[in-house]
């Protein structure tokens, strides 16, 4: 999904201190949480400054124990730290400590959740009592919860999805072109096109997006370039679909992971039906659609087309959906993947084990991060995939090894010495991973083993959040897009998207095909899998009749002006 980002986060801006400062004082819920699979030793507390640590290792057995005070080993704090803080889990049933009711907070609530602002911030240490939730635990809530925790992917996916105060639930609206498309030879280069594009803002959705608050418009390429763009996708569908099928009338069965207002499945399913009548009877197409609203827009649309009787909707989160057969099928998710939830990993320096990341949102709704070794499973086994590509040949293996410095890396001796250093960091910076991603290729290949995966996203993108695959975050104030440097924010006021690492993902595809015969081609073997620019692939499919639509009069393709980090794997 297209994002402009024109604008840098003023941290003294008041509206945006407000948005990332919830109002909840509703409590989830205050058991202990259950026992983790076992217990482990006391972690290191560090304080991080300008990019070094102090040191502290807890010696104290008694969880409830707050640490000893941070001393400073220079004259004068700076203003760029980062709190790193980890502690035992507690045990539950006998002996577990009693919970402990919400008490007026002793500080006034802070309005920026950036960590690297704050040198002496310490969670609150009665967090080891909150309850610890899901994303899925959390839907039928109707406001952000208070004193919990939950990994980082959880955090962001209720974020983004909570039916009642997710982002895309209540904030965003896509953006849609007239009727038709645009005719792009009558724009003299980009910037008129774009100011034609504001000029739609502003007539079609201005009473959404005056003002400091409102709906959040945001365009996708399928919206933008309507009907050239799904044209051109759907044509290296049919072109796949006539040299693989077994014969003329196999049909032709294409899912869709998030259609939005439809219009790619409109745009489709109409060339298919204009263009190759002789596909047309045995066409079929479903869409898994995780929006109540949206669900009912894209019905609504396919009756505007005159294609509902080829469509089916399917009103569930794919990740809960139990569908699927051996057909041979193809599955579309359109800037999908950048807004799957990614779980924080950091690795300890000295011993290079990685530690899950779990954010923690106390009795005010002030957030801080803690870190723990990975239990969670799915995470666990996007690990494990990293770990198989660690020590390949492949050009995944720089993206999957711990992201700390070669040279550190490769001496035990080296990383000893360098965690000695004063202020030294005793972590890596944050690796973000697409376990949710993973997860969901896992899932298709599992419930649909014979599909071909059409994907299209970012590959690439500014002004991210620190670390390694870092997101963007980013929200609309007033008519201007501002991102900010943390994806600690209020709840459901912020986009949070990644870029996608299409050949990361094509490995690992890779391996869970090897692991998963009935996912391979007939004969043996793995299903070949095409990575482009997204120009690229609307140029080989589309053809130059589709490709002259989309060039204005200056002779520029639009496609490669507005969405030249975009890439498609097919």
């Amino acid at each position: 999904m297209s994002k402009p980002m024109s604008a840098s986060f003023k941290p003294g801006n008041s509206w945006l201190r407000s948005c990332v400062a919830s109002s909840s004082r509703l409590s989830v819920g205050s058991q202990p949480p259950p026992p983790p699979p076992h217990r482990y030793p006391a972690l290191e507390t560090s304080t991080r400054r300008s990019g070094r640590s102090i040191r502290y290792q807890s010696s104290s057995t008694e969880p409830s124990r707050r640490p000893p005070p941070l001393v400073s080993r220079s004259r004068k704090p700076k203003e760029n730290t980062e709190v790193i803080r980890t502690e035992p889990e507690i045990k539950d049933g006998p002996g577990a400590p009693a919970s402990v009711p919400p008490s007026a907070p002793k500080e006034k609530p802070r309005q920026d959740f950036n960590t690297s602002l704050s040198w002496l911030v310490l969670p609150d240490p009665d967090h080891m009592n909150y309850r610890r939730v899901t994303a899925q635990d959390l839907r039928n809530r109707r406001e952000p919860p208070t004193r919990v925790k939950m990994l980082v992917r959880e955090y962001i996916h209720d974020s983004l999805y909570n039916p009642h105060y997710g982002y895309f639930s209540k904030k965003a609206t896509i953006f849609r072109s007239p009727p038709g498309g645009y005719d792009f030879s009558t724009f003299r280069d980009q910037t008129e096109f774009q100011e034609q594009v504001a000029s739609r803002y502003a007539a079609e959705y201005g009473d959404m997006i005056e003002g400091s608050l409102g709906r959040q418009v945001w365009h996708t390429p399928t919206e933008l370039f309507s009907p050239y763009y799904a044209q051109a996708l759907v044509s290296g569908i049919i072109t796949a679909h006539k040299s693989s099928a077994k014969s003329p009338s196999s049909p032709l069965i294409i899912y869709e992971l998030g259609a939005g207002n439809g219009s790619f499945m409109s745009d489709a399913l109409s060339f298919i039906r204009d263009q190759h009548p002789d596909l047309w009877p045995q066409t079929r197409y479903r869409v898994i659609e995780i929006s109540p609203e949206l669900a009912r827009l894209q019905r609504e649309r396919a009756k505007e087309s005159k294609v509902d009787h080829k469509v089916e909707i399917l009103n569930t989160d794919v990740f809960d959906w139990e569908g699927g057969d051996k057909e041979p099928c193809y599955v579309v998710a359109l800037e999908m993947l950048d807004n799957l939830a990614h779980d924080m990993v950091r690795y300890d320096i000295q011993t290079l084990q990685p530690y899950q990341t779990l954010v923690t949102i106390d009795a005010t709704g002030n957030f801080n991060l803690i870190y723990e070794p990975i239990t969670d499973p799915t995470l666990s086994q996007a690990m494990s995939y990293y770990d198989r590509l660690s020590t390949s040949s492949t050009s995944s293996r720089r993206h999957t090894v711990p992201n700390i410095p070669s040279l550190i890396r490769s001496s035990t001796l080296l990383r000893k010495a360098y965690t000695e250093l004063p202020f030294a960091p005793n972590l890596s910076s944050p690796d973000f991973i697409p376990s949710k991603a993973i997860a969901l290729i896992k899932k298709l290949k599992e419930q649909l083993p014979n599909h071909r995966f059409l994907a299209a996203d970012f590959a690439t993108l500014p002004d991210t959040v620190s670390g390694r695959n870092g997101p963007v975050v980013q929200t609309r104030l007033g008519r201007v897009m501002v991102s900010v440097g943390t994806f600690l924010v209020k709840h459901g006021y912020f986009d949070i998207f990644f870029p996608t690492n299409f050949e990361l993902l094509r490995d690992i595809l890779a391996l869970i095909t090897k692991d998963l015969p009935s996912a391979s081609i007939p004969g043996g073997g793995i299903p070949a899998i095409e990575i482009t620019s997204q120009s690229d692939f609307v140029r080989k499919y589309g053809g130059s009749e589709l490709t002259k639509k989309l060039t204005t009069r200056n002779g520029v393709s639009i496609m490669d002006a507005m969405y030249g980090n975009a890439k498609v794997m097919f």
